[in-house]
């Protein structure tokens, strides 16, 4: 028979009390085995006071609760309560960016809602974010906070004041080439440091990159990253930022490498010199002409396999030359060089985040200060 721990909290007394008198069988024998009771003790009624019944915990909470402490390890929780939520900074596909206050400390902090609460994407990106804790290069994670009686759950980050496109409007002048070579050599060493960990960002953008008020770079916003094993493999096309996208993924490329954030960054170098995207489509075949009509339409010849992607049956206006060193007459030759290898249409010629740190672009002296 079971028996009354007295070491027990009242709850679970009270919950084996309710299981054996409600095992008794037709005879009227008590049962000697008690089912074990997978109900929350949040919501037993203390023996003390059975009338009163505490509000009932979200689902999602002690679904969400389990999850983070059991597949994420070491993984610091929190409730929201313990910040204050401030202004929305920003907006994503997967969930929204506050300014908050952690109230014991008073510390600014960036608070992401998900959106679709604790998914498949929400495990990546903290995982990711685990992986760079303590790069200069990277947003800081702290921890992951939960509602206990709404259905949300958030990311706690630490905060920056801009990001790198509010950046770009908010100026009065653009960045001269010494300031962009000191932001891409940030961003580059942040990008290796994915790549050679067997990380891909695949969604790098101005308003994924924040600036602090020193000049300091950090990335952020991880929700489409991912790990993986092999330098080459079959992913979703359906990632990253149409202006921001590699050639390959436009196409429908269903395997691809880390070259995808290599042309991101190439976006990202020129658009810090043109204040604006240099490649601005409105649909996946509009941004390939765009790309097209400036680096070259590419065939089998200068791209192997070119016509056996899905993409590749669209007739594209026939433009034979590379034309992107007329658009950049204020950088010099070897920025150009730079620039051309990052923004290659095939990616087997795309340069690699550690080749690109070390492009002598990064040595050679400015003709501006």
């Amino acid at each position: 028979m079971a028996m009354i721990d007295p070491s027990l909290d009242n709850g679970v007394n009270e919950c084996v009390r309710r299981k054996k008198y409600a095992s008794r069988s037709k005879e009227g024998h008590v049962g000697t085995v008690i089912k074990k009771t997978t109900c929350d003790l949040a919501t037993i009624p203390s023996s003390r006071d059975s009338r009163r019944k505490p509000k009932k915990r979200s689902k999602l909470f002690k679904k969400t609760r389990f999850s983070v402490r059991g597949n994420t390890a070491n993984l610091r929780y929190g409730r929201l309560d313990e910040y204050e939520v401030l202004d929305e900074i920003c907006r994503g596909s997967y969930g929204k960016v506050y300014k908050g206050k952690e109230k014991e400390t008073g510390r600014m902090v960036a608070i992401k809602k998900e959106l679709d609460g604790f998914c498949k994407s929400s495990y990546r990106e903290i995982d990711i974010l685990k992986s760079v804790v303590g790069h200069p290069s990277f947003v800081q994670f702290k921890q992951v906070v939960v509602d206990e009686y709404k259905d949300d759950v958030y990311v706690v980050m630490e905060y920056i004041e801009n990001d790198l496109r509010r950046s770009m409007k908010s100026m009065e002048t653009p960045f001269n080439e010494s300031q962009v070579k000191a932001l891409m050599k940030q961003l580059m060493e942040g990008v290796n440091f994915l790549h050679e960990n067997g990380m891909m960002h695949r969604d790098l953008k101005p308003s994924n990159i924040l600036v602090n008020n020193k000049g300091e770079l950090k990335i952020c916003d991880f929700g489409m990253s991912r790990q993986f094993r092999r330098a080459l493999g079959s992913y979703s096309p359906r990632v990253g930022t149409l202006w921001y996208k590699a050639p390959e993924l436009l196409l429908g490329a269903e395997k691809y490498s880390c070259a995808v954030d290599m042309w991101a960054v190439g976006c990202i170098m020129a658009e810090l010199f043109l204040e604006d995207a240099i490649f601005k489509g409105d649909s996946e075949i509009d941004q390939l002409q765009k790309i097209f009509g400036i680096l070259g339409t590419p065939d089998d010849i200068v791209w192997p396999g070119f016509s056996s992607l899905p993409g590749s049956r669209f007739k594209f206006v026939e433009q034979p030359f590379n034309m992107l060193s007329m658009n950049f007459t204020i950088i010099s030759g070897l920025g150009i060089d730079l620039l051309n290898k990052l923004l290659a249409c095939n990616p087997e010629e795309r340069i690699t985040a550690k080749d690109a740190i070390n492009h002598p672009w990064f040595h050679e002296k400015s003709s501006t200060s």
